[in-house]
């Protein structure tokens, strides 16, 4: 009965550990994205589906964009199915083939219905997606990213900021998902270079 029992807790553990997902804090899912987007869907095709932006929240490119469907796994499903009209906030990384990709699956597609995000499972803070867009407009202003981006350990990358560590903690109290950003970079493997200006890091 023991032994059973330890090779039913052994299974667990390894079943568990093999389909847990490898979640990137959204802090630098914003840094790496080189497009954040909120638009709706206009077709859906096998593989991928058309997007009508609306509003560019970082970076630019054309107002039709074409973006590669990512496959669902056990610990990462969809929440709702892709059709036409949908509306989504998108945070992309741009492909060798020119189409775009939602960073890290899930993490990087946002279902918005009736100006309210759908997913349970997002922040608490990320309850409105005009606070979010306002938030993360700060964010982009505040910070940037070096270092290599493809490191999927992130072990050769390092943040730095252009506001003293002082501003950075006076305007967290603007934004509420600016504020869940912020403190979401103590939980990331990235040098937190506060105080070093983006220019003085350039030169």
């Amino acid at each position: 009965m023991k032994l059973y029992i330890c090779l039913l807790l052994f299974l667990n553990s390894c079943f568990t550990y093999a389909f847990k997902k490898d979640v990137l804090p959204y802090s630098i899912v914003i840094l790496k994205a080189d497009l954040i987007v909120d638009g709706v869907i206009s077709k859906v095709s096998k593989d991928k589906y058309e997007f009508t932006i609306n509003q560019f929240v970082k970076g630019k490119s054309s107002l039709k964009i074409t973006v590669s469907i990512w496959k669902e796994w056990l610990c990462d499903p969809r929440i709702k199915e892709l059709k036409s009209g949908q509306r989504l906030i998108l945070f992309l990384e741009k492909n060798a083939d020119g189409n775009f990709i939602p960073i890290n699956q899930s993490t990087g597609e946002l279902y918005v219905d009736n100006d309210k995000f759908i997913d349970i499972f997002l922040p608490k803070d990320f309850s409105s997606p005009q606070v979010l867009k306002e938030g993360i407009s700060m964010f982009v202003e505040t910070f940037a990213l070096y270092g290599n981006l493809k490191d999927r350990f992130l072990q050769n990358v390092y943040l730095v900021s252009n506001k003293s560590i002082f501003e950075v903690y006076k305007i967290r109290s603007y934004n509420k998902s600016f504020e869940f950003l912020v403190d979401d970079l103590l939980y990331s493997n990235v040098q937190f270079n506060v105080g070093y200006t983006i220019n003085q890091i350039n030169d």
